[in-house]
C-alpha cells in the first residue's frame, strides 16, 4: 500500500501547476477465476492496477482514468481535455481523512482453484439428480482488491477486501425447445450458499407435465427475487441527488410521504459485513453510512455525493460512485429489502391465483427516471391456489414500477443475495401482461 500511495503522490505533484483541486483513486485487484462448462474446467488468475485522477481547473471538473503502467504527466493531460466540458465545480474536495488502512478479510483469501471446482462439481451433481439431461456453465471470480484515495487538500485513506463474484446457467432440453435460467450474485466471506443457487436455478425449470395456458391480462404477479431486482433499478435511479438535481426525479416532492406499499422497507446498506459493494468510504472520501430509503413504504430522502449535495443544498450522504475516468454520481450500494416476520418464502399461498415471474429476459422500452417499464419475461408459470399449473410464452408485463410497488400485497419470509442485493420475494396486484 506505501507504494500505492508514493504513485498517488506523484500523480498529485504533476498537477500542482495546472490545476486548484486535484483527487486521485487507485485500485489494485488480485483474483483467480474458474470457468466451468459440462466438458472442462479452466483456470485462471491475474492481477490489474488502475488510477483515476479528478480535477478543478477554470470552475470546471475534470477525469481521467487507466488500467496498468501510468505516465502521471499523461494522466494529467487527459483530465485538462476533460475540464473543457466537464461540469461545474460547485464543491471543494473534503480535508478530513476517513478510516485508513481497513481491511475487510474473508476466507476467500484463501481459496484454490480444485475447491472452487468440487463447489461447482457439487452443484451440477445436485442439479442432475433433479433433471439428469440439465448441464451447468459457471463462472466464478475470486480476489481482493485494495482501494486508495488522495486528494491535494490532505485527505488520504485505504481499505481492502475480499469478493467472489458468481454467475451460473443451466440449460435442460424439453419437449418446448430449450429451457435455460440463469443467477448471479457476489459474496464476501465465502462461495455462495449451495441450497441458494440451486433454489434460484431451479426455480424457472419445472418439470415435465406442465400445460401452456393464456396469461395475458390483468394478474396478481409473484416476482422472484431476480425479477424483483430488476423493478428495484427504477428506484435505484429515483433516488439519486443527481436526478433530483437535475428535476428529474418522480420522488422530487415526496419525502415524508407514503411511496411504496407499508409492507416494502427498503435500505442501502454500505457498511454490510457481508455486502460486496461494502466500504468505510465513498469515491470521495467521504464516511459511508447505513440508510432506510423507504420506512414501511414511506420515503426518507436522496442520497447525494458532493456534486448533488452542492447543487440541492444539503450535505454529501457518502454515497459517491465511479469507475476509473468517469465523473462522480450518487449510487446505491447492497439494497436490502426487508422480509416478512412469518409466511411463505415465495408467496404463492398468500396470492392464492397469478403468475410467477421468475426471470427477465430484456426491459426494453421503459423508463428508469419515471419509474414506467416494459418487461419480456419469457416464460411465466400460472398458479392457482398456491400450485403452479401451467406456463405462458412471450409474455410482456407494463406499467409503472412506483405505482406496482404500492400495490404490494405479500413479501416472503426469507430473503436471497441477488448481485450486491438481499430481497425476498414480492407479491404484486393486478399487473398488466400481454
Amino acid at each position: 500500500m506505501r507504494e500505492a500511495f508514493m504513485t498517488g503522490s506523484e500523480i498529485l505533484v504533476a498537477c500542482e501547476k495546472v490545476s486548484t483541486e486535484a483527487e486521485v483513486t487507485g485500485i489494485k485487484r488480485c483474483y483467480k477465476s474458474l470457468e466451468f462448462t459440462p466438458g472442462s474446467s479452466i483456470p485462471g488468475s491475474g492481477e490489474r492496477t488502475g488510477w483515476g485522477l479528478r480535477m478543478a481547473r477554470n470552475g470546471k471538473l475534470g477525469v481521467s482514468g487507466e488500467w496498468g503502467i501510468i505516465d502521471p504527466f499523461r494522466l494529467v493531460d487527459k483530465a485538462i481535455g476533460s475540464c473543457r466540458y466537464g461540469p461545474a465545480a460547485l464543491f471543494s474536495f473534503p480535508e478530513d481523512s476517513p478510516e485508513s488502512e481497513v481491511t475487510m478479510a474473508s476466507g476467500l483469501s484463501s481459496l484454490t482453484h480444485d475447491e472452487v471446482h468440487i463447489y461447482l462439481n457439487d452443484v451440477q451433481t445436485r442439479i442432475k439428480e433433479i433433471h439428469p439431461l440439465a448441464t451447468l456453465s459457471a463462472r466464478v471470480q475470486w480476489g481482493r482488491d485494495s482501494f486508495i484515495i488522495m486528494n491535494s487538500c490532505g485527505l488520504s485513506g485505504s481499505y481492502s477486501k475480499t469478493t467472489a463474484s458468481s454467475s451460473f446457467s443451466v440449460t435442460l432440453p424439453s419437449d418446448a425447445g430449450l429451457l435455460q435460467s440463469g443467477y448471479s450474485l457476489n459474496t464476501t466471506d465465502s462461495l455462495p450458499l449451495m441450497n441458494d443457487v440451486f433454489d434460484m436455478l431451479m426455480l424457472p425449470i419445472h418439470s415435465d407435465g406442465l400445460n401452456p395456458l393464456s396469461a395475458a391480462g390483468r394478474k396478481n404477479a409473484v416476482f422472484s427475487p431476480d425479477a424483483f431486482s430488476l423493478l428495484l433499478q427504477a428506484v435505484r435511479a429515483g433516488v439519486s441527488g443527481k436526478l433530483l438535481a437535475e428535476g428529474a426525479s418522480p420522488l422530487a416532492t415526496m419525502e415524508g410521504k407514503q411511496v411504496l406499499a407499508n409492507l416494502l422497507t427498503i435500505r442501502d446498506l454500505p457498511r454490510l459485513s457481508s455486502g460486496a459493494a461494502s466500504a468505510p468510504f465513498d469515491s470521495e472520501g467521504i464516511p459511508t453510512a447505513d440508510k432506510t430509503l423507504f420506512e414501511d413504504g414511506v420515503f426518507t430522502g436522496f442520497l447525494h455525493d458532493l456534486g448533488s449535495a452542492a447543487e440541492c443544498g444539503v450535505k454529501s450522504t457518502g454515497s459517491s460512485g465511479r469507475n476509473l475516468g468517469e465523473h462522480s454520481k450518487p449510487v446505491c450500494t447492497n439494497l436490502l429489502v426487508d422480509p416478512a416476520m412469518e409466511g411463505s418464502v415465495n408467496t404463492l399461498t398468500e396470492t392464492g391465483s397469478g403468475i410467477l415471474v421468475t426471470s427477465i429476459l430484456s426491459a426494453g422500452g421503459g423508463n428508469a427516471a419515471s419509474g414506467s417499464f416494459t418487461l419480456d419475461c419469457g416464460r411465466v408459470y400460472l398458479f392457482r391456489r398456491g400450485e403452479i399449473q401451467g406456463y405462458c410464452d412471450g409474455c410482456v408485463l407494463s406499467g409503472n414500477v412506483y405505482d406496482a410497488l404500492s400495490k404490494v400485497t405479500a413479501v416472503g419470509s426469507r430473503q436471497y443475495r441477488i448481485g450486491t442485493n438481499l430481497l425476498p420475494f414480492i407479491s404484486l396486484e393486478s399487473i398488466s401482461v400481454r
